[in-house]
């Protein structure tokens, strides 16, 4: 008898926490509500299409504290202390949240300002666990054992070269980056400085004979980021490595054969 009941009760155990996993699984929809850990990490990636040409992006915490601001054609901005070392502002909109704590659980709304001042939101709720909580709640294995739904890590992307000179100098050239994912956004940047609004995976510049320069192609989505780069050199040749001595570096090394030189004169001379 007590064989008996002491089954029953094993198999009820395994059906609630099989329940419970259930659960999660049939109401975790990434894009209404994300669960997260203490000191983890999350992507609020909304559900709503890309909106193209907007305004301004905001996104609010609890409905009241504006976190980040994004207008076109402009570099985001953090409004909140507390929010601004934990934010990654994601080109397809996706908000990164890092070291998580509990009182970062609330919702979360995303408002876009189209370019005829019409607004439209769209609201993400996170639950932040410790780790206690996760393991009792049955979530502990779905987020240490799963990647943010439909986006793997980008392999490093290559930078592809279509070039030519004019009879005026100018070396006219279309960069292509080149990677083995999809759903990924891109951005370009010329010596480390961010060229604004090109998001494509293709730039084309005209640069003069004589001015060098580094283009990196950076390639992101809500799990990863990668970047592949490139070096300009005058007259129109690019290669992945960058080549050139500093002229610092070459000035020392000149200066420091002229002076061994001069002492093997004077040594020579006494």
């Amino acid at each position: 008898m007590l064989g008996k009941m002491a089954a029953a009760v094993t198999t009820f155990a395994c059906l609630v926490v099989l329940s419970n996993l259930q659960v999660y699984e049939a109401t975790e929809v990434p894009h209404s509500q994300v669960n997260g850990i203490v000191h983890g990490t999350v992507y609020l990636n909304p559900k709503r299409s890309d909106p193209g040409k907007y305004k301004q992006i905001t996104w609010w915490f609890n409905e009241s504290l504006k976190i980040l601001i994004k207008k076109w054609d402009q570099s985001e901005s953090y409004p909140s202390g507390y929010f601004h070392t934990k934010l990654c502002y994601h080109e397809n909109h996706t908000l990164e949240i890092k070291q998580l704590q509990k009182q970062d659980s609330s919702t979360y709304r995303m408002v876009v300002e189209d370019s005829q001042s019409q607004e439209t939101s769209e609201s993400i709720r996170l639950d932040v666990y410790g780790t206690t909580e996760a393991a009792h709640q049955g979530i502990w294995w779905i987020l240490h054992h799963s990647r943010s739904p439909h986006h793997d890590p980008i392999p490093k992307p290559s930078v592809n070269v279509a070039s030519s000179v004019n009879k005026d100098g100018w070396c006219n050239v279309t960069l292509a980056c080149i990677v083995a994912a999809t759903q990924v956004t891109y951005r370009w940047r010329k010596n480390e400085e961010d060229l604004v609004s090109k998001i494509s995976s293709t730039l084309d510049v005209q640069l003069k004979s004589g001015s060098d320069a580094s283009y990196k192609c950076i390639v992101s989505n809500p799990a990863s980021e990668e970047t592949g780069l490139i070096y300009y050199r005058s007259p129109c040749t690019w290669n992945e490595k960058n080549s050139a001595v500093p002229l610092s570096l070459a000035q020392q090394t000149a200066d420091s054969i002229l002076a061994f030189g001069l002492l093997l004169l004077v040594h020579n001379w006494v």
